[in-house]
């Protein structure tokens, strides 16, 4: 199988040990601290998203095992998260710190622990999170964010207030792991997917599966492909097991900490997909919109499209399969996107001219009054 970009995957492995290192696209952060940015213009933030007891804090607690040690990160959790500081963790401008945890202003190389007083901070706690916010980039700068969920929080809403002034022009959200308990599957197996299942899945660009040994094999592997073809656009899987089985792993596999897969379908095209992006910032008007991609599939060679789309109301995707299409809201959050595919065939100067055509159409349908930028 292969994920969205084209990259070859064998199949889901399993893991030894959870990832270490932080999956960002486009590439892992850098190792060396002089490869960053002198003033990075807007500081990058992972999002970790999953049910109570999914293993949040322990997979945190693994990057920041691997963190550079001079480099600064602050971690932001509700006071109901289970995180574990590590020795050297230390808040840093005297920000609140998690119970235990040593104070040491303004150590270098230091990890600050902020915390979300009095609820879930995508909703009835998103006061304190903004006040937690502004005290961590005052106690800044940082190389790296990290914020852990609640069990029950909604990770979109959570992303809205990143991406919303005065946040947006100081943070940027460039990862969101779903951590899943493959020992409590049935949320993201039942059919329909639970709510807040499906919302984990959607807004992330990697799901990390843990206790993969807990499922039988065949049902394993269905849970790994539903879950990495899950709309908008797929997203890589990886597995850990609580001990390592006794072929893994072979000669010729790749080490632990691999990506286990990521696709968008289970039967990729031979041809890449085209693809349209543009920021977060940029808000689109619905019907106008609704209007324009209603036309597309009569007007290009248009064999399958996913496209998501923030408006005023909120966030859009629109899918087309030949000659049927829907809309309906959607969780994910990491900019407006559009993907094509193109009746077989269909030659490289008539795709190029169509996309053209459709980007035309997306900057009239932007809607300039509510434009974020």
């Amino acid at each position: 199988m292969a994920h969205e970009d084209g990259q070859a995957s064998g199949g889901p492995r399993r893991l030894a040990t959870g990832p270490s290192r932080l999956p960002v696209e486009p590439s892992p952060l850098p190792v060396e601290p002089s490869r960053l940015p002198a003033t990075p213009s807007r500081l990058p933030v992972a999002v970790v998203a999953g049910f109570a007891g999914a293993g949040k804090s322990a997979l945190i607690g693994r990057w920041l095992h691997e963190r550079p040690k001079a480099e600064r990160w602050a971690l932001l959790g509700n006071a109901s998260t289970e995180a574990s500081p590590g020795p050297d963790d230390a808040p840093a401008g005297g920000a609140p710190a998690l119970p235990g945890t040593p104070r040491a202003a303004d150590a270098q190389g230091a990890v600050g622990r902020y915390r979300v007083a009095g609820g879930c901070a995508c909703c009835t706690a998103q006061a304190s999170a903004r006040s937690a916010l502004v005290a961590l980039l005052r106690a800044g700068p940082w190389h790296r964010l990290i914020v852990e969920l609640d069990g029950a929080a909604r990770p979109e809403a959570l992303i809205d207030l990143l991406q919303r002034p005065p946040f947006d022009a100081l943070l940027e959200v460039d990862c969101i792991v779903a951590v899943v308990d493959a020992a409590r599957p049935a949320p993201y197996e039942s059919e329909p997917m639970h709510p807040l299942a499906r919302s984990q899945v959607e807004v992330s660009t990697h799901i990390v599966l843990n206790h993969a040994e807990r499922l039988a094999e065949p049902r394993l592997e269905v849970l790994v492909r539903r879950l990495a073809d899950a709309p908008p656009f797929g997203r890589s899987v990886e597995l850990t097991v609580d001990t390592p089985a006794t072929n893994f792993p072979s000669p010729d596999e790749p080490a632990p900490n691999v990506r286990a897969g990521a696709s968008a379908s289970s039967a990729p095209s031979a041809a890449a997909p085209a693809q349209w992006r543009r920021p977060a910032h940029q808000v689109f008007h619905r019907a106008r919109l609704q209007a324009l991609a209603a036309d597309w599939p009569a007007r290009h060679p248009l064999a399958q499209a996913t496209g998501v789309f923030r408006t005023a109301r909120d966030w859009y995707i629109w899918r087309l399969d030949g000659s049927a299409s829907i809309w309906e809201a959607c969780a994910y959050r990491l900019g407006n996107r559009l993907r094509l595919a193109f009746t077989a065939g269909t030659p490289a100067h008539v795709e190029a001219a169509a996309l053209a055509s459709i980007a035309a159409d997306l900057g009239r349908a932007i809607d300039h009054d509510r434009d974020e930028a």
